[in-house]
């Protein structure tokens, strides 16, 4: 009997279960309906972007893509809703998320379409990438801080060379 209930508790294909996934998830997840309009969005991805619960609710998912790229991105979203197939958005690109103090975040989106009798929709999962870019900045410092500290040492090696060319001279 204790197995039961403990199988019960961890079925993860329950309403329950699913809900769980999705209210207690560390990454961003949202739902966009064939229109762009959020009808669904984690706890974390309003916390990520700056937003009350529900207070996106019924919006463009544009709002939550920087101006200079809002126009290009309706454009790209019914292109996808065209041919939606699983996958991550902008390979090779960098992408930006837009918050509602209208600071911005790095991000990686992944995209899965599914279709029910209501219609068609597209889960996001939004991954806030801010600490790697962080890290990323941080290595790069580093590199070019080495790459000088290297060129100097050569340099201040090619006069003491020269100098001991002189010498010996």
């Amino acid at each position: 009997m204790r197995i039961l209930a403990v199988r019960n508790t961890l079925d993860m294909e329950s309403k329950e279960g699913l809900d769980a996934l999705f209210l207690y998830a560390t990454e961003g997840i949202l739902v966009v309906n064939d229109k762009g309009e959020i009808i669904r969005i984690n706890p974390s991805a309003e916390k990520m972007f700056g937003y009350d619960k529900g207070e996106l609710l019924g919006k463009k998912i544009e709002a939550l893509v920087p101006q200079r790229f809002a126009g290009r991105h309706t454009g790209h979203r019914e292109k996808y809703g065209e041919h939606p197939h699983p996958r991550s958005m902008g390979a090779g690109m960098e992408l930006y998320g837009l918050r509602k103090d209208g600071s911005e975040l790095p991000v990686e989106i992944s995209l899965s379409p599914y279709t029910t009798p209501e219609g068609k929709f597209t889960i996001g999962f939004i991954v806030d990438i801010t600490i790697r870019k962080q890290a990323e900045e941080r290595m790069k410092t580093y590199s070019t801080e080495l790459e000088k500290q290297v060129k100097d040492r050569t340099l201040i090696l090619e006069e003491a060379v020269e100098e001991l060319e002189k010498t010996k001279k």
